[in-house]
């Protein structure tokens, strides 16, 4: 496996690798991933009860973390607990560098059968990229 930076249009994506994420007790029990398929709702209620939850934890404010298309909903999250509960809220951007696993396509059809030793032989790279996101710290009321 190599890593490489430039753009190889002859590549198909196998995995999106995750974010190294080292966060201490304290950091999870206060710290919400919110995704793009994350329920807008569901999102609220997470946020509410990690709210009051807080001085269990002894921790000053809860944070929402969105990344790459999950941002809009994150900020929405966001603006809800400022404008509606009247909460202090600080928004930070963040840039996240990401690994993706590739590998190079022959131009073989999509339909030709392959066996899984094979597949399991082909050379894959790692490409970098970057992914925008948004932090937002909640202070309860």
């Amino acid at each position: 496996m190599t890593i490489k930076n430039n753009n190889n249009k002859n590549a198909k994506l196998i995995k999106k690798r995750p974010t190294i994420k080292t966060l201490s007790h304290k950091r999870i029990k206060t710290t919400i991933y919110i995704k793009s398929q994350t329920p807008y709702v569901s999102g609220l209620k997470r946020t509410k009860k990690f709210l009051t939850d807080l001085p269990k934890h002894g921790a000053k404010y809860a944070t929402l973390l969105g990344m790459g298309k999950a941002v809009e909903k994150t900020l929405a999250l966001g603006t809800y607990f400022s404008q509606e509960k009247g909460h202090k809220i600080e928004i930070f951007t963040r840039t996240v560098k990401v690994i993706d696993e590739l590998k190079a396509i022959d131009g073989q059809e999509d339909g030709a059968d392959e066996d899984s030793q094979d597949e399991e032989d082909e050379d894959t790279f790692l490409k970098r990229r970057t992914l925008s996101g948004v932090e937002i710290k909640i202070y309860p009321l």
